[in-house]
């Protein structure tokens, strides 16, 4: 991980702390990254960084201009592992990278390809870890957006562990709770993965949820599982594991995770600061390996009739 941390301290951002903006991408999502990259130039972002799972995805990123970094002799390493597929290394890996940029001492915003940065997310962020929302003894340790709500005690939402931030600039406790609790997402994914195998791309999604749900969450600061649905501020969850540590539930207005597939509920609901497209319709996904090349044509068309492709 020594070659990710390099290049992403030389890249890391102005913004009075220190946050690199990451996904993470192999060959076949290398248009998708590249188009990703495009949209933090057009938000004036100079802190966003392409964790190459392959070599061929480098290669082709850095001949177009796209700051990237060699991650694929670790996701080789994967390959020592009952984990078979390559889609369950590449997911388990990013989040593995983006633990190691975070413990080396930068704030991390880990998004996925498809994620297209459509507004300025510092200002949030600063306001976050400056403590401008919380006092000094309630501040976060890592932040994710919210996800469906049902208003089911004991938050009402289910946090959605495919974009995350980490706290790794501020002190040395909360960048231990926030590198620990990361980790401990993966490593219960991948024991997800063992005892349902068939779980397609999903068991280290899993894996974060049931660390969450496992280590009795509560809503701080007077929330309430039927408050938070129409939150319009980060609500802030204690969890009684990883010494305590508090994660922040970002608003709609960060992120707004309700498209899901393109013949699904809410397909207008308005973007965040982070726009992303409805996903191609759903398909039997469980037996791939890598990806189905029809989804990639399905997300270009969605993304360009959204506005969210740039090349």
């Amino acid at each position: 991980m020594a070659a990710a941390t390099e290049a992403a301290k030389h890249h890391h951002g102005k913004h009075g702390h220190h946050l690199v903006v990451m996904c993470a991408a192999d060959w076949d999502y290398r248009e998708l990254a590249r188009n990703w990259h495009k949209a933090t130039q057009r938000v004036g972002l100079g802190n966003a960084l392409v964790y190459a799972l392959d070599l061929p995805a480098l290669h082709y990123l850095t001949a177009h201009g796209v700051p990237a970094v060699d991650g694929s002799d670790n996701l080789n390493a994967w390959n020592r592992t009952r984990i078979g597929r390559h889609i369950q290394r590449a997911e388990a890996e990013r989040h593995v990278a983006a633990a190691a940029v975070a413990a080396s001492g930068l704030d991390v915003l880990l998004t996925e390809a498809t994620h297209v940065l459509i507004g300025d997310i510092t200002p949030t962020l600063h306001a976050l870890v400056k403590n401008e929302q919380f006092s000094a003894d309630e501040v976060i340790d890592l932040a994710v957006p919210k996800g469906n709500c049902n208003g089911r005690p004991p938050v009402g939402c289910g946090p959605w562990w495919n974009l995350v931030f980490l706290r790794g600039a501020g002190t040395i406790e909360q960048r231990r709770k926030a590198v620990t609790f990361q980790m401990a997402g993966v490593r219960k994914g991948m024991i997800d993965f063992y005892l349902r195998w068939f779980n397609g791309a999903h068991c280290i999604m899993n894996g974060f949820g049931k660390e969450f749900m496992s280590c009795s969450p509560k809503l701080e600061h007077g929330a309430t599982a039927e408050s938070l649905a129409t939150s319009t501020t980060t609500a802030v969850v204690s969890l009684r594991c990883h010494e305590n540590v508090r994660i922040g539930l970002l608003p709609d207005s960060f992120f707004n995770q309700r498209m899901l597939y393109a013949n699904g509920e809410n397909r207008t609901s308005p973007f965040g600061l982070i726009g992303r497209s409805a996903k191609p319709e759903q398909r039997d996904r469980l037996n791939l390996n890598r990806y189905d090349a029809q989804d990639f044509v399905e997300m270009v068309a969605a993304m360009r009739a959204d506005g969210l492709w740039f090349l």
